[in-house]
């Protein structure tokens, strides 16, 4: 019985007299992405391999319990309860074992309808699809091994197939939370879920436990992870085709320019490419002065494109 299909702070960015100045010039969620100054600039010429993640599962799968666990810190507000904690779509960035990772959690999929007026999931992630430059090496689809597959996930995959375009399995990697590290056991559930079964070919076999434990994800789970993460980034940039990206990219960056100039008159020490990767994370997260030009930028029938 396979479940919930998508259902249901490794270093700090500076260390902790950087955090709190952060937190005393702006505080929530702008704070990360203020540490990420000064760490940049005190390294300007150390090379560090990235990988850009994004987030997407049903509400209670573990999306931000996965984030924290592949930035190796706590950064995602992650808990047990009935509601999506994730409401808007969140940003995190660390280095573990000499890589960056930059990932965006982003709100469950299948949120409650009482909070759909507060949370529109749709919008949230094709807004930092399209934010995100120079996009995304991987999306990280978290399926929980908990719950029987519903209906309204088969209407959920449809949506997402529409959102994300077909080539996104190019991309996808499954993540499986609340299950024993046991590959045979896995093996089992997938072939007696058809949808999954699917699922799992069109990504390709990429798939990695998670584990059981609410508060840690095992080292070995993290490895594989790393393992597979790693071989997907080196098949599509072999065929040129490294990053996945929104097909109205070009259209946001257009209006983020003017965002990144903005930021550059406040702060002139900072170079063009540190002052645009700031106020792309800004804008990923709701977060953009423009914020609703870049809303204006929709398709009902939005397809993504490989960069």
């Amino acid at each position: 019985m396979f479940t919930d299909l998508m259902g249901n702070k490794a270093t700090q960015e500076a260390d902790k007299e950087n955090s709190s100045d952060s937190q005393k010039a702006g505080a929530g969620k702008s704070a990360v992405l203020q540490r990420e100054v000064p760490h940049v600039s005190a390294e300007p010429n150390r090379n560090v391999d990235e990988r850009r993640i994004i987030l997407i599962g049903k509400l209670g799968a573990g999306k931000s319990h996965s984030g924290n666990g592949i930035l190796g810190t706590e950064q995602f507000q992650s808990e047990q309860c009935w509601s999506s904690v994730t409401r808007r779509c969140d940003y995190g960035t660390a280095v573990r074992n000499g890589i960056r990772y930059r990932v965006f959690d982003t709100p469950g999929v299948n949120s409650p309808e009482d909070t759909q007026d507060e949370i529109d999931v749709e919008r949230e992630i094709r807004r930092c699809l399209f934010c995100t430059s120079p996009g995304f090496h991987a999306i990280v689809l978290v399926l929980s091994a908990t719950e029987r597959i519903a209906k309204e996930d088969l209407k959920m995959l449809k949506n997402l197939d529409t959102m994300l375009g077909e080539s996104s399995f190019k991309y996808m990697i499954l993540v499986i939370t609340k299950l024993q590290n046991d590959e045979s056991r896995l093996n089992e559930m997938i072939a007696k879920a058809p949808i999954v079964a699917k699922l799992y070919v069109k990504c390709e076999a990429r798939r990695v436990i998670f584990g059981k434990d609410e508060n840690k994800i095992p080292p070995e789970c993290l490895q594989k992870f790393d393992e597979v993460l790693t071989k997907l980034i080196k098949q599509n940039t072999k065929y040129g085709k490294e990053y996945y990206r929104h097909k109205y990219y070009d259209q946001a960056t257009e209006i983020l320019k003017l965002d990144k100039d903005d930021y550059k008159k406040k702060h002139p020490e900072i170079s063009d490419s540190e002052a645009f990767e700031i106020v792309r994370n800004e804008a990923a997260i709701g977060r953009s002065p423009r914020e609703s030009k870049l809303l204006k930028i929709k398709d009902r029938n939005c397809q993504c494109i490989i960069s």
